[in-house]
């Protein structure tokens, strides 16, 4: 061995060249690393999934205030309560904490080619998830001499509106000619009731940590 050699083995007598690595240094260098690049995936995959939850919810609630807000613009066009149907009978407003039928000028269906519309809401529950689904169904009305022509609606002809809630559902505000204070009730029967609710409260809860959101329509009848 000549005195160049015997320089790159002269540390501490370890039998190694004194610039280099053992293979066991090496293995636990690229140990050391493939952890730290899997660590640097896994944080970039839980970053991705939190970024795309956030857009879905995102698209979510976008969706959610567009279609409270044409549900409560269509309450608002009320259609005048002296309507009548084909057999002569007046077509009025009905509520219930769960379903709602009424005439508006408002479609929200683009196919619906005159107006005014006989409007169908009713909510219904999900058997996947427990949640609650807001269903809609129009059809066109036929005027002639101040009569409706009007058809019962095919449960498979309703659309979804809402889908996934955990509670969804309808009060209405009857209007008091005296002093006291207007109350909210959870049902309008029009065999009782005079005219239509002076306003419409929909109420939209998400899911069970979340707070309830109130959408209230005003009559412009």
């Amino acid at each position: 061995m000549n005195k160049r050699q015997a320089a790159l083995y002269s540390r501490s007598g370890s039998g190694r060249p004194a610039g280099g690595f053992t293979l066991l240094e090496l293995l636990l260098s690229l140990t050391i690393l493939a952890l730290i690049v899997t660590i640097i995936f896994g944080a970039f995959r839980v970053g991705v999934r939190a970024w795309e939850k956030g857009q879905r919810d995102l698209d979510d609630r976008q969706r959610r205030r567009i279609v409270l807000d044409l549900v409560r613009r269509q309450l608002a066009s009320l259609y005048p309560d002296d309507a009548m149907d084909g057999q002569g009978r007046r077509v009025r407003f009905a509520g219930g904490p769960k379903a709602m039928t009424f005439v508006s000028y408002l479609a929200l269906s683009p196919g619906i080619p005159s107006r005014p519309v006989f409007v169908h809401y009713r909510v219904e529950p999900r058997a996947d998830n427990g949640g609650e689904t807001l269903l809609c169904h129009e059809s066109s009305l036929v005027l002639s001499d101040d009569t409706i022509a009007e058809r019962t609606p095919d449960p498979a002809d309703f659309f979804e509106l809402l889908a996934g809630a955990r509670g969804i559902g309808f009060e209405y505000l009857k209007l008091r000619t005296d002093q006291a204070e207007s109350p909210w009730q959870d049902t309008w029967d029009p065999r009782v009731e005079r005219g239509v609710p002076r306003a419409v409260r929909i109420r939209f809860q998400e899911n069970e940590q979340a707070a309830p959101i109130y959408v209230i329509a005003a009559a412009k009848v």
